[in-house]
């Protein structure tokens, strides 16, 4: 998602009372004030890609000389390390960026770790881990992120994931991707001390290894990484903004260089610095689509909707003219739009998530659940015309020279994100089309790119219903209220009244999802921060939806705290 001001800031130029799509605040936290303590291990720890009887275990030393370095490892089953059960020794150097990237394995299934690392005099943090359960676990708990800007706020949402971890841990993090941003030091940045490094534009491998590590250096993201496993798929800042198969929105070949070239070194960094395993004898670094298996209760399937086969997005507003020349879509939805070559996963990574997907429910797994980047739901535009003046198009048309083409689109229903899988529809109907082959129709989307929170029915072309998809909101990255400030309730309400299928929509706060997972349901809850812009925030509880099943099919229950008024504007709540 770009931090410059785009369709998302239309409906902030209506007028009338705003209609806020959430409860009142409850605070639960207040305050943000660890700090990193510098030294051999100033980076912290994580782990993640965790399976029944093994996990990865990550650090950084910051060497004091360009040489090797050598480390230790410790794992135990208490915070003491009285009963160490697996150590060993790895040697890290200027190759790796002296990262520390450990499979610790022959463990216990389901079973909760401490782990630690040290060099020389130094020792790291105390890391907390746990392997994938086996059999019927009662419970499971996952923390759900995505879109961490550090020019854009403080990372108070990681600092409430690790608060409430704390408390009562999580089995897993998962994050949707835009782990990091690309962008310079000009690109938006709000506070003084959060300003990327280096001050431009990030594209070969020192620079995006720079960026890694100062997002590394947030106490918060290294506390919440400290205390769960982390199951991370990338989106596109972690390459380049709208990111495709053969290049992005945000790179200029020109000036840039060669795509694959700067692809690869993003890709060689991501798998330096993040907890994740490497790829497959066979396979190569963009293949990071794979699965996870939480006994009999959960299925999570990582999907890859960026480089392995994404045909480039369209940009709608460039076939205005033709649009408006035939009066209606037809030609532009048939040539451009519905084009059978606008591939989203590719043939072999489809049948690997069908496959997965199949294998869980024949193997008597309860939920599948998707780690999905872009929305997957069907977004389309209402017709904005009625709800806008022209002193409302002057006022914003500085910033939006295409708010005058958005406009007239907006009355032919063109997809409100043609980055989503709304610019990929042929593609999205094939997965579709699949999943109700094989007889799946109660998958869980968990998605993130949106910087927004939806519930949304995903649909069939024929009506049919294959599944529910939850959008969690941003870490830190801008919502929409950075533009719209009081028009943004209205702009949530309109989108949501006119698209079936959008269940819940709010795009006003920063915040995660919170899911406690049973047998019987699985509780989405809606978790905010009431600030990014200082560390003293306090945390809220927007909504909250109970997903259960019925005769195979997923169904969201209704949003809790909503007044009269606000529910008769959402579609399928009861």
């Amino acid at each position: 998602m770009n931090s410059k001001l785009t369709r998302r800031g239309l409906m902030g130029l209506t007028a009338g009372a705003s209609l806020a799509a959430c409860t009142a605040p409850t605070p639960i936290s207040t305050r943000n004030d660890v700090t990193v303590k510098p030294g051999a291990f100033a980076h912290g720890v994580a782990s993640g890609d965790p399976f029944t009887e093994s996990v990865v275990l990550w650090t950084r030393v910051t060497p004091e000389t360009n040489s090797d370095v050598d480390v230790n490892w410790d794992v135990a089953v208490d915070p003491d390390f009285t009963n160490i059960i697996s150590t060993g020794n790895i040697q890290t150097n200027a190759a790796r960026d002296y990262c520390v990237k450990v499979i610790a394995d022959g463990l216990t299934p389901g079973t909760e770790y401490f782990y630690r690392f040290a060099s020389g005099e130094a020792t790291s943090a105390i890391g907390r881990t746990r392997t994938l359960p086996v059999g019927s676990p009662e419970k499971l708990r996952f923390a759900v992120v995505s879109c961490a800007n550090w020019q854009h706020g403080y990372f108070n949402t990681y600092d409430a994931v690790a608060k409430r971890a704390s408390e009562q841990p999580y089995d897993a993090m998962i994050h949707l991707g835009d782990y990091y941003y690309e962008y310079g030091a000009t690109a938006a940045g709000r506070l003084p001390d959060r300003v990327h490094e280096p001050a431009h534009e990030i594209i070969s491998l020192d620079d995006y290894r720079t960026r890694h590590a100062q997002y590394r250096s947030d106490a918060a993201l290294q506390a919440a990484t400290s205390l769960m496993p982390l199951i991370a798929v990338w989106d596109d800042h972690e390459t380049s903004n709208d990111s495709w198969r053969t290049g992005a929105e945000n790179h200029q070949s020109d000036t840039e260089g060669d795509w694959d070239t700067r692809q690869q070194a993003a890709l060689r960094a991501y798998y330096e610095w993040m907890p994740i395993r490497e790829p497959k004898l066979g396979s190569v670094r963009s293949d990071i689509y794979r699965n996870f298996r939480f006994g009999d209760l959960v299925n999570l399937t990582c999907v890859e909707t960026r480089l392995t086969a994404r045909a480039e997005p369209i940009i709608v507003e460039s076939y205005i003219d033709e649009i408006e020349a035939e009066g209606n879509t037809d030609k532009f939805l048939k040539d451009v739009l519905y084009a059978p070559d606008r591939d989203m996963f590719g043939a072999d990574q489809q049948d690997f998530i069908v496959n997965a997907l199949k294998s869980s429910k024949e193997d008597g797994v309860q939920w599948r659940f998707l780690a999905n980047q872009v929305i997957m739901g069907r977004l389309l535009t209402p017709d904005f015309t009625p709800y806008i003046d022209e002193d409302a198009i002057q006022k914003i048309e500085g910033a939006w020279p295409d708010v005058r083409d958005f406009l007239k689109l907006s009355k032919y229903n063109m997809p409100v994100y043609p980055d989503s899988w709304d610019g990929y529809p042929v593609a999205r109907n094939h997965f579709y089309e699949a999943l109700d082959a094989a007889g799946l129709n109660d998958m869980l989307v968990l998605t993130g790119d949106a910087h927004e929170f939806w519930v949304n029915d995903l649909t069939m072309e024929t009506g049919k219903k294959v599944g529910v998809e939850l959008v969690t909101t941003a870490v830190s990255s801008e919502t929409i209220s950075s533009y719209l400030g009081d028009g943004t309730a209205d702009h949530n309400l309109l989108l949501t009244k006119e698209n079936d299928d959008a269940r819940y929509y709010n795009a006003t706060v920063n915040g995660f999802l919170d899911l406690t997972v049973t047998s019987k349901k699985v509780n989405a809850r809606m978790i905010s921060v009431n600030t990014i812009l200082s560390k003293d925030y306090s945390v809220n509880e927007t909504a909250s939806f109970a997903l259960r099943k019925s005769k195979d099919t997923l169904k969201a229950s209704s949003p809790k705290g909503l007044n009269p008024t606000q529910r008769a504007l959402f579609h399928g709540l009861g």
